[in-house]
């Protein structure tokens, strides 16, 4: 399981969400990357029982995605995807869809 998210080309910095330009060094030239894992940082449960987190990725920036399949607390690494629908177990849902990048070669 892995989330695609934005990496410039020019300096190697990780981007979420993707951007037009990378705001470190102004390059417009990004890849898609995989992130596997992603540490959490704080989590918020809605009134309606969602749970959210605020995620670190390793190398990269910091997230708020939506747990399925479970709870989670900070401290704890969780699974990364881009697919609500990820299958049993817990991780963290980022909306991303995988083509991010579909306009680059």
């Amino acid at each position: 399981m892995s989330a695609a998210i934005q990496a410039c080309l020019g300096c190697g910095s990780l981007l979420f969400p993707a951007r037009l330009l990378c705001p470190r060094c102004g390059q417009d030239d990004f890849s898609t990357v995989q992130a596997e894992q992603a540490d959490v940082q704080q989590t918020t449960q809605l009134a309606d029982g969602t749970l959210l987190a605020t995620l670190t990725i390793p190398n990269g920036p910091h997230v708020i995605a939506r747990v399925t399949g479970g709870t989670t607390v900070p401290g704890e690494s969780l699974p990364l995807t881009n697919n609500p629908n990820a299958g049993p177990g817990v991780h963290a849902f980022i909306p991303v869809p995988s083509n991010v990048n579909q306009d680059q070669p």
